[in-house]
């Protein structure tokens, strides 16, 4: 089978939706399938894999955890007809997503779009109109585009069950959860993270991911303070960057916490079960994620979370692995430190988490896009 996906973001970029890319079309090329990328040109950035086609972006890293790439359908047509895709795979439901239905369109192949990301809740932040009416144009974008797609891929059941209910879409709705490398953890060295920072003789709450507005780090950084007036020995390690880091390090100045919060900047994504297994508890304050594959990685260490009552986090950790708390600042603090102060159960509830993160193997989760991608292909011929 022949796939060509369009992502608007992709390496050198970090983020859930380019692992999450990155992952599956390891997982499609290792079972003998053809797996072409439409991306964005980063200045200086020289791919060491095969049918990875960039094309000019403007590149909006440092504000959005994308790039604008620049929609010039007869620059980018020769290459997708010279790969005469069996089916097209779109992760975004703009700019390149737009592309995406074209190609599919005109081609005659099915379109599978993968909903990543909560636009409606990210619009809130990142467009400068109105809030509200923010919402309502990304909601309005995301549910015509679906209606141009053959099949539609959701992360987690709770999302699977919004996009019914919110978007009322008649197309079919899988789920595929992301998929984690588990191979990386079979070496894990978290003394060495440990050394690195000189954290030997302290209780490490880590956060992996984006350094921005919509994750929630205003809440964790707040229910930090909770938690460090009972426990002066707990630290807070951030990695990762983004266009929030500067108003995280003010905040952390301004609460005397410089020597208490570290922030790492981006790691290698491969030194990621690392970091993971290096912390006591992993800590994740975003409403906006679909998913939260970071809390896959870092259950796959054998470390349970500590998250907010959202989408993504509700289909994770609601058979155990870590503690589901509400938005709100004294409740996120409480939590940790009743798991700080009990090392039976978070030993327990690190069990779990390593136990359920076993069934996001690439392979596993391979399987499961085929099974969609085999579906859309019958969809299409039978018309």
């Amino acid at each position: 089978m022949r796939i060509a996906m369009f992502s608007n973001t992709y390496y050198p970029s970090t983020s859930g939706v380019v692992t999450s890319v990155a992952l599956f079309r390891q997982g499609l090329m290792s079972a003998n399938h053809e797996v072409h990328l439409i991306v964005p040109h980063y200045e200086d950035f020289i791919d060491s894999e095969p049918y990875i086609f960039r094309y000019p972006a403007l590149d909006l890293t440092d504000r959005i955890d994308i790039s604008l790439v620049l929609p010039f359908q007869p620059l980018i047509e020769p290459t997708v007809r010279g790969i005469m895709p069996d089916i097209i795979h779109s992760q975004h439901p703009v700019w390149m997503g737009d592309l995406a239905v074209t190609f599919a369109h005109e081609l005659g192949v099915p379109l599978v779009f993968t909903y990543h990301t909560r636009y409606d809740e990210y619009a809130q932040s990142y467009v400068p109109i109105a809030a509200g009416l923010a919402s309502k144009v990304a909601e309005e974008v995301v549910k015509r585009y679906m209606r141009q797609c053959t099949h539609i891929v959701a992360p987690t059941p709770v999302i699977r069950d919004l996009i019914l209910r919110e978007y009322q879409v008649e197309k079919p709705v899988s789920v595929v959860p992301s998929p984690v490398d588990l191979t990386r953890y079979e070496d894990k060295d978290p003394k060495r993270i440990r050394q690195e920072f000189g954290l030997d003789k302290y209780e490490v709450l880590l956060y992996i991911g984006r350094l921005a507005k919509e994750k929630g780090l205003d809440l964790l950084l707040n229910a930090f303070v909770m938690i460090v007036a009972e426990r002066p020995q707990a630290r807070l390690m951030l990695v990762g960057d983004g266009p929030y880091r500067r108003v995280l390090e003010g905040q952390v100045q301004r609460y005397g916490l410089s020597r208490k919060v570290i922030f790492t900047g981006v790691v290698p994504h491969e030194e990621i079960p690392d970091y993971a297994a290096a912390a006591d508890l992993f800590v994740f304050t975003s409403l906006t994620d679909t998913q939260g594959l970071v809390l896959v990685e870092a259950m796959a260490a054998g470390v349970p979370a500590v998250a907010v009552e959202a989408p993504g986090p509700v289909d994770i950790l609601a058979r155990g692995g870590g503690l589901l708390v509400p938005a709100e600042e004294d409740a996120f603090a409480q939590a940790i430190l009743t798991l700080l102060e009990d090392d039976v159960r978070r030993k327990e509830l690190g069990e779990e988490a390593f136990s359920l993160a076993q069934p996001y193997a690439v392979s596993a989760t391979t399987n499961r896009m085929l099974a969609v991608y085999e579906e859309a292909l019958s969809t299409v011929r039978g018309k």
